[in-house]
Protein backbone atom coordinates (compact mmCIF):
# COMPACT_ATOMS: atom_id res chain seq x y z
CA UNK A 1 0.00 0.00 0.00
CA UNK A 2 2.06 2.91 -1.29
CA UNK A 3 -0.44 5.75 -1.43
CA UNK A 4 -1.93 6.80 1.88
CA UNK A 5 -3.76 9.96 2.76
CA UNK A 6 -3.89 11.29 6.30
CA UNK A 7 -6.73 13.60 7.26
CA UNK A 8 -5.14 16.18 9.52
CA UNK A 9 -8.14 18.44 9.91
CA UNK A 10 -10.18 17.36 12.96
CA UNK A 11 -13.52 18.43 11.53
CA UNK A 12 -12.90 16.72 8.17
CA UNK A 13 -11.81 13.51 9.91
CA UNK A 14 -14.85 13.54 12.19
CA UNK A 15 -17.22 14.14 9.27
CA UNK A 16 -15.64 11.34 7.24
CA UNK A 17 -15.81 8.89 10.16
CA UNK A 18 -19.41 9.84 10.89
CA UNK A 19 -20.42 9.39 7.26
CA UNK A 20 -18.63 6.04 7.10
CA UNK A 21 -20.55 4.82 10.17
CA UNK A 22 -23.88 6.07 8.80
CA UNK A 23 -23.42 4.48 5.38
CA UNK A 24 -21.60 1.31 6.42
CA UNK A 25 -18.77 2.17 4.04
CA UNK A 26 -15.09 2.32 4.81
CA UNK A 27 -13.40 5.62 5.39
CA UNK A 28 -11.56 5.19 2.08
CA UNK A 29 -14.82 4.59 0.22
CA UNK A 30 -16.41 7.68 1.73
CA UNK A 31 -13.45 9.88 0.82
CA UNK A 32 -13.19 8.41 -2.68
CA UNK A 33 -16.90 8.94 -3.36
CA UNK A 34 -16.72 12.53 -2.09
CA UNK A 35 -13.71 13.25 -4.29
CA UNK A 36 -15.43 11.77 -7.34
CA UNK A 37 -18.47 13.98 -6.75
CA UNK A 38 -16.48 17.13 -6.03
CA UNK A 39 -16.63 19.86 -8.65
CA UNK A 40 -14.91 23.14 -7.94
CA UNK A 41 -17.04 26.23 -8.25
CA UNK A 42 -16.72 27.89 -11.62
CA UNK A 43 -14.50 30.90 -11.51
CA UNK A 44 -16.41 34.09 -11.94
CA UNK A 45 -15.12 35.79 -14.96
CA UNK A 46 -15.45 35.65 -18.63
CA UNK A 47 -16.45 38.62 -20.77
CA UNK A 48 -18.40 40.30 -17.95
CA UNK A 49 -15.36 40.39 -15.70
CA UNK A 50 -13.15 41.76 -18.45
CA UNK A 51 -15.66 44.49 -19.26
CA UNK A 52 -15.93 45.42 -15.58
CA UNK A 53 -12.14 45.82 -15.35
CA UNK A 54 -12.13 47.95 -18.50
CA UNK A 55 -14.88 50.18 -17.09
CA UNK A 56 -12.95 50.59 -13.82
CA UNK A 57 -9.78 51.49 -15.74
CA UNK A 58 -11.66 54.09 -17.80
CA UNK A 59 -13.03 55.65 -14.61
CA UNK A 60 -9.56 55.67 -13.08
CA UNK A 61 -8.06 57.34 -16.15
CA UNK A 62 -10.62 60.14 -15.93
CA UNK A 63 -9.09 61.11 -12.60
CA UNK A 64 -5.66 61.34 -14.25
CA UNK A 65 -6.78 63.97 -16.76
CA UNK A 66 -7.17 66.61 -14.05
CA UNK A 67 -4.25 69.04 -13.91
CA UNK A 68 -1.63 68.24 -11.33
CA UNK A 69 -0.95 70.59 -8.46
CA UNK A 70 2.64 71.74 -8.50
CA UNK A 71 4.72 71.12 -5.40
CA UNK A 72 5.36 74.86 -5.12
CA UNK A 73 1.63 75.53 -4.73
CA UNK A 74 1.66 73.56 -1.49
CA UNK A 75 4.08 75.97 0.22
CA UNK A 76 3.72 79.59 1.28
CA UNK A 77 6.08 81.78 -0.76
CA UNK A 78 6.86 84.14 2.11
CA UNK A 79 7.66 81.57 4.79
CA UNK A 80 8.51 78.48 2.76
CA UNK A 81 6.28 76.46 5.09
CA UNK A 82 3.44 74.18 4.02
CA UNK A 83 0.12 75.95 3.68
Amino acid sequence: MRDQVHIRNAEAAQLARSLARQTGKTLSEVVLEALRQYRPAARSGGPERIERWRRLLRQDRKGLTQPETSIEALYDEATGLPR
